[in-house]
């Protein structure tokens, strides 16, 4: 129950702070898209006004209280009003942009995790102090590099000089959307770049932390007494260190999948990927305030829903933890 009423706070107070951050900007759209419907249907001031009340679900004329319960009720409705840029349902375009940032946010992640916390261990096991230079110069280079730099790079290099690889989209405009090859294909091939702008930054943050983390365990009294029962280094390293240097790494899993969420906007409007950061960022750029909230809404509702897969995930593979809870 404990854990509920957290997420249930964290995602109001999202809300609310959404809500007001978006109302302190300047511009009315309103008006804005009220003038837009008396110039394009030719329809009276009055009118224009009440049609674009009820798309967007914000009426400026009410109070501040009421406006943000009005949003609230019709956000556990699942009405989310509509889009001002795009003139269809704001759930409708978080629904199909979600998928596309989980695909890369997460695939980024969990490939970055799993390779940097094997290097990570390596590093850390490595007697080579030279290695050990090497890589703490390379990864701090590298991991202080905005993933969009890098992204750039990646275009001109692979799509722009090389043409391996498509630079804009999803998927080509060629294939038939669904569960067939040539599309699955085409996803893959267009989700490389993207995945791997995210995964080359976030690997080197790994494999710091992990090598910090590997070299801390390496250093506690139960790893000196597995050496004097005589255990393989293997075992030392892959059942002893490993594991527990891997722990703390668990932790800050949801923390890196929201810090992915936070740069979607860059990434996914250098390749144009229609995942949630790239409609965020046109939606910001148009003044899309229902497609806004949406976003917003749906960004935050799903770090709160990493973070607590891994709060879970973590109880169950610290027994210390697991001994607590039974």
């Amino acid at each position: 129950m404990k854990k509920l009423a957290n997420v249930f706070f964290t995602i109001t107070a999202g809300v609310f702070m959404t809500f007001l951050i978006i109302k302190i900007m300047p511009g009315d759209p309103v008006t804005i898209l009220a003038n837009e419907l008396r110039s394009t249907q030719g329809i009276s001031e009055a009118d224009a006004m009440s049609r674009a009340i009820s798309m967007l679900n914000y009426d400026p004329s009410q109070p501040l209280l009421q406006q943000i319960g009005h949003f609230i009720l019709q956000l556990l409705k699942g009405d989310l009003g509509t889009s001002i840029r795009f003139r269809t349902p704001v759930l409708s375009i978080v629904l199909s942009a979600l998928p596309w940032t989980l695909f890369s946010a997460g695939v980024a992640t969990i490939l970055s995790y799993m390779a940097g916390t094997r290097i990570g261990l390596m590093v850390a096991w490595s007697k080579n102090k030279r290695l050990n230079t090497v890589t703490e110069t390379l990864t701090s280079m590298v991991g202080s590099f905005p993933d969009y730099l890098i992204g750039f790079f990646l275009v001109s290099l692979f799509a722009v000089q090389l043409v391996w690889l498509p630079s804009r989209g999803a998927y080509g405009s060629q294939v038939t959307v669904g569960l067939n090859l040539p599309f699955l294909i085409s996803v893959a091939r267009h989700g490389i770049l993207p995945i791997s702008a995210i995964f080359v930054v976030y690997l080197a943050n790994w494999i710091l932390n992990m090598r910090g983390s590997a070299m801390n365990v390496m250093h506690q009294e139960y790893i000196k007494y597995a050496r004097a029962r005589g255990l393989s280094d293997g075992v030392i390293r892959k059942k002893y260190v490993g594991k527990n240097a891997r722990l703390p790494m668990i932790t800050t899993l949801g923390t890196t999948f929201g810090l992915l969420l936070g740069g979607a906007p860059l990434i996914e409007n250098i390749f144009s990927y229609p995942g949630l950061g790239y409609y965020l960022n046109t939606a910001i750029a148009v003044r899309d305030i229902p497609l806004m909230q949406g976003m917003f809404f749906m960004i935050i509702v799903t770090v709160v829903g990493a973070n607590v897969i891994v709060d879970t995930l973590y109880g169950y593979l610290d027994p210390r933890l697991r001994r607590q809870t039974e």
